[in-house]
């Protein structure tokens, strides 16, 4: 069978409701126990790419300069976000931590508290920043911007790879007729 790009692109289209909704991941039973954790950290890192595509858009093509108003639609996915993925990773850590026969490597750890690290920094730049205590937010900004360097440059090479590969995984079985 050739390849057909049309077709691939309507599979993979057709998969990302099973993806958003986490069907795979409920019918694992191993994993199950994580899944509102898991959503909650996809969900979060979705909505704060969202979050930072309006902002770059309002800074940086628009001009708007912040600091932007707390009762902005967008401050409140943000913060909203923020304190998903900081509740969201803290699940996770409860959840590996409860699995003592479980052999856990530092791969294991790295990105959860990487994520954990992004949402604390994240909401604690505002929360001094609103406070007035510049002496305090812009480390912790920089730190924060540290962190999200560090989570883009490391994609590729950690658990968040699988953002990409099993999505594509999954359209290709969608698209070949296989059940995955």
């Amino acid at each position: 069978k050739q390849f057909n790009a049309g077709s691939f692109i309507q599979s993979l289209v057709r998969v990302i409701p099973t993806i958003l909704k986490h069907d795979r991941f409920n019918e694992c039973g191993e994993n199950k126990d994580r899944s509102t954790a898991h959503l909650l950290v996809l969900f979060s890192f979705i909505a704060l790419f969202i979050v930072t595509s309006c902002f770059f858009v309002a800074l940086y093509i628009l001009q708007i300069h912040g600091p932007y108003s707390q009762l902005n639609p967008i401050k409140w996915l943000a913060n909203a976000a923020g304190i998903a993925i900081i509740v969201g990773t803290g699940l996770l850590i409860k959840s590996r931590l409860s699995k003592k026969d479980q052999v856990t490597t530092y791969k294991d750890w790295f990105l959860i508290y990487l994520a954990f690290g992004l949402g604390v920094t994240g909401m604690l730049t505002e929360l001094t920043r609103l406070a007035g205590w510049a002496a305090v937010t812009f480390p912790m900004y920089f730190i924060h911007l540290i962190f999200v360097f560090f989570l883009i440059c490391y994609l590729p090479f950690s658990k968040m790879a699988h953002i990409v590969y099993r999505t594509v995984a999954m359209a290709y079985n969608e698209y070949a007729g296989r059940n995955f």
